[in-house]
Formats: structure tokens, C-alpha cells, sequence
């Protein structure tokens, strides 16, 4: 492990769950002759929380040790400033042809549980373990930031791991956004589709009425557009035939029964809502009714994770063409 982590002087310690300023405890701890030289911080598909790293820079800069983050991220994911990333596979690597029995079968067991996982984030998502969800979607989230759209690796409230992608609405609306939102419904399932939602995000701003009227007006405009036929030619001039083979959704928007009456009601609900919860939109999938989209279903046995980056890039263009 010295000569994996370029460490200046051998290792005589390690220490696991070190306590450090009261709760606070660090996975690893390296000690040398003079007394620590490194701190590693273990993640497998979660990612840093709170002013976790901050207290190990405090326990590093005391000691003058060197920091390391051993996780599954892949190689287009950033590094925290500061901080050395390692993978997993290589790390527990360093164990394997160990005299010990034990600690070279665990070892290697481990490692190539990991090196496959790796390899499973080169397929399709439905492939995948669901371990590496997060990863990958950090991933992609990543390499669309450095392209210039805003976007989040994140969660959904029922812990269903997502990516939302946004782009500036051309209108040039302050706060307002084109928008897609790809989540998993059930990680524990590899068949059931993801959903796919496509549409208008606003930020929160000092009035919430204001943003969700602002979010139905910009959805309004895409809603002729906001069906399969037409985003599936419109995303093909980018997406590869397979990924737009994977896009279905016979009904992405909802049919009232009468529309006007049902969007006059909802806007009416709106303004007596206030800065609560207001109901349903009769017509879009929302989200706190300053999200507003069309769902579609995505089978994710046909995409991988650069397919994702193609197909929310594709979209957001064809939403970009159709909102002017």
C-alpha cells in the first residue's frame, strides 16, 4: 500500500474509525514513524455529506498527512480539491498474493467485485449493479457540467436514484429553464423502465404563484411538441437509432376531459395556494408545480451511460428548437 499511495516512509499502523473532534470519525487512519501520514475517506456509491471531508482536512492539515479518497468513481468525475482519488479495485489490490490466506481471498474477492462493477458501467444501466447507479449518473452529470449545462446527480424522495439536466429557456426568462429529469423507479428491478420527464423547470423566486403560472406558460408552448413521434425525430439527428428505440410513452401528457376548465381551475388553485402545496397539473407531470413535463418511459437494456448524455443533450435541443 506504501508504494501504491507513493507514501514518503513506510506504514507501522493503520487504524479504522478513528475518532476525531468528538463525532467525528475517519475510515482510515495511516500512521508512520512520526505519526499519521495519510487519511482515506471509504465510499462506495454514496458521495461526501455535509462538512464530512472538511473535518478530515483538519485532521490532515494537524498532522501534515496526506489525503486520499478510495471509491468506484469513474475517470470523467471530479476530485475534490486536495485530495488524491483512488480506485477501489486497485486499492483492496494491494492485498492480493498476500501470505496470509485469508486476507488474499478476501482481497481478491473484493477486487474483483469491483473491476466488474467498473466494467458494468461501460453496458447498459439494466446490466448494471445497482450499486453503480449513482455512480454513473455522477459521471454523466459531470461531463454535461464541463459541456456547459447544469446538471445533478441526485435522489428522489423515495430514494430512487436520478439526473436532471438544465438549460437556459431561449426566451431568456430569468430563472426559467429547459429541463430533463431521467429517474430510476426501482433499483431492485432491472425491468422496469426509468422514467424519462422532459419540459420547463423555474426557479424559486420571491413569488411562487408568479413562478408556477411562468412554468405553465412555458410548458403551454411545448405541449404540441411534447409527444413521441415528434421527439423521437427530433432527438435522432444526435441520439444513436437504439437510444431513441428505447424512448415509448403513448400518453406522456395528461387529457382532461376538459381542458380549459381544468387548467383555468388549476392556475385558480395557484393563486389560493400561496407558497403551499398546490394540486396536480391536469395536464403535465410536476413537481412542486415549477416543474413541469412529459413523461415518457426509457428501457434502459438499450442505453448506456454516454447514451444518457447523448439522449439528454439531443433533448434539451429539440426542446430548445421547439420553445422559439
Amino acid at each position: 500500500m506504501q508504494q501504491f499511495l507513493d507514501l514518503p516512509e513506510p506504514i507501522r499502523n493503520v487504524r479504522v474509525e478513528v475518532q476525531f473532534a468528538n463525532t467525528s470519525r475517519l475510515d482510515v487512519v495511516l500512521d508512520g514513524g512520526r505519526g499519521p501520514i495519510a487519511v482515506l475517506e471509504l465510499k462506495v456509491s454514496a458521495t461526501e455529506h455535509g462538512d464530512q471531508l472538511a473535518r478530515y482536512e483538519q485532521f490532515a492539515s494537524r498532522y501534515g498527512a496526506a489525503k486520499y479518497l478510495a471509491d468506484l468513481e469513474l475517470p470523467e468525475s471530479s476530485s475534490p480539491n486536495g485530495w488524491t482519488r483512488v480506485g477501489l479495485a486497485e486499492l483492496f489490490g494491494c492485498w492480493v498474493g498476500s501470505a496470509d490466506a485469508t486476507t488474499n481471498v478476501f482481497s481478491t474477492e473484493i477486487s474483483n467485485v469491483f473491476r466488474q462493477w467498473h466494467k458494468q458501467a461501460l453496458g447498459p444501466l439494466s446490466s448494471m449493479d445497482r450499486a453503480m447507479f449513482p455512480i454513473v449518473l455522477r459521471s454523466v452529470s459531470a461531463a454535461l457540467c464541463r459541456e456547459g449545462f447544469s446538471a445533478y446527480a441526485t435522489g428522489t424522495s423515495a430514494g430512487q436514484p436520478s439526473l436532471v439536466v438544465f438549460k437556459p429557456h431561449p426566451s431568456g426568462m430569468d430563472r426559467a429553464y429547459l429541463c430533463v429529469d431521467i429517474r430510476c423507479q426501482n433499483k431492485n428491478d432491472p425491468a422496469v423502465p426509468w422514467l424519462f420527464r422532459i419540459g420547463v423547470h423555474v426557479d424559486e423566486g420571491d413569488h411562487l404563484p408568479s413562478d408556477r403560472r411562468l412554468a405553465h406558460e412555458l410548458a403551454s408552448q411545448l405541449e404540441s411538441a411534447l409527444n413521441l413521434v415528434d421527439l423521437r425525430a427530433g432527438v435522432s439527428h444526435i441520439a444513436s437509432d437504439h437510444v431513441v428505440e428505447a424512448i415509448s410513452g403513448a400518453r406522456p401528457l395528461k387529457a382532461p376531459r376538459n381542458h380549459r376548465s381544468a387548467i383555468t381551475r388549476w392556475l385558480e388553485g395557484v393563486d389560493e395556494a400561496g407558497n403551499g402545496a398546490v394540486f396536480r397539473h391536469p395536464v403535465f407531470h410536476h413537481d412542486k408545480g415549477r416543474r413541469l413535463c412529459a413523461q415518457f418511459s426509457l428501457d434502459t437494456s438499450k442505453v448506456s451511460s454516454s447514451d444518457i448524455h447523448a439522449l439528454a443533450q439531443a433533448t434539451l435541443t429539440y426542446l430548445s428548437e421547439k420553445s422559439r
